[in-house]
């Protein structure tokens, strides 16, 4: 038992170490400065702001035991925007490859720790996340996204790249993991990033892989948060 601890500290440690260099490396967008709440998690309340490299809004239950877990129910992406917002704004197709894309992506993440199932049960979890709008009041739209596999949906992202309806510019997401059979929420974050001066303006996303850049980063930190809160991170 023993080595087989001291294995996976190993591994996870190198695996956080790729990570690192990855996140740093990479990625074209970075941390907004806030966020507002988009009212897709209900109740705020127990969120605090997190520090270093956490979500700018976060939330741990003190009491939730997360070993216990090791299959998770993936919900499918909602989109939650202002009438006026910019994903109310973009074509439906658009908004459809983004929300299929950031499903993908938490489940090609996430299925390396995790069976991913269908069906409540006492190890399960399950995972709630919307791409929202970073200002005004909101309402549930009726893009949801569908189970894509991960390659198709890289393809139909860099298939955005020569229009212009990727200029998003800042992109939020909510998102919990609470108990399959009880609701109890487990952990929550509340998220929100940038693109990189690329045009000259920093209010625009103008290349494709700004957006998958955003939702790759969301996937793995989820994948490293929960791994912390398991123990096999330390």
């Amino acid at each position: 038992m023993k080595t087989s601890t001291m294995a996976l500290r190993i591994a996870f440690g190198a695996f956080g170490m790729l990570a690192v260099l990855w996140l740093t490396g990479c990625e074209s967008t970075f941390q907004a400065r806030s966020v507002d709440k988009s009212g897709f998690l209900g109740d705020y309340s127990q969120f605090t702001p997190g520090e270093g490299d956490q979500a700018l809004l976060r939330y741990v239950n003190p009491n939730a035991d997360f070993k216990k877990y090791d299959k998770i129910i993936i919900d499918p992406v909602r989109t939650y925007s202002a009438p006026d917002g910019r994903l109310a704004k973009m074509d439906a197709e658009t908004r459809q490859t983004l929300v299929n894309y950031l499903d993908a992506t938490l489940r090609e993440h996430l299925k390396a720790d995790y069976v991913i199932v269908e069906k409540p049960g006492p190890d399960v979890l399950r995972l709630r996340v919307a791409l929202t709008d970073a200002k005004g009041s909101r309402v549930v739209m009726d893009t949801i996204s569908s189970i894509v596999p991960f390659g198709i949906a890289i393809g139909a992202v860099k298939s955005l790249a020569t229009g212009s309806n990727l200029s998003v510019g800042e992109v939020s997401v909510e998102g919990e993991c609470v108990d399959s059979m009880t609701n109890e929420r487990l952990f929550a974050a509340v998220d929100s990033r940038v693109g990189r001066k690329y045009t000259g303006k920093f209010d625009k996303f103008s290349k494709w892989h700004t957006a998958k850049d955003a939702f790759d980063y969301w996937a793995l930190r989820t994948q490293m948060r929960l791994a912390e809160l398991r123990g096999q991170i330390e």
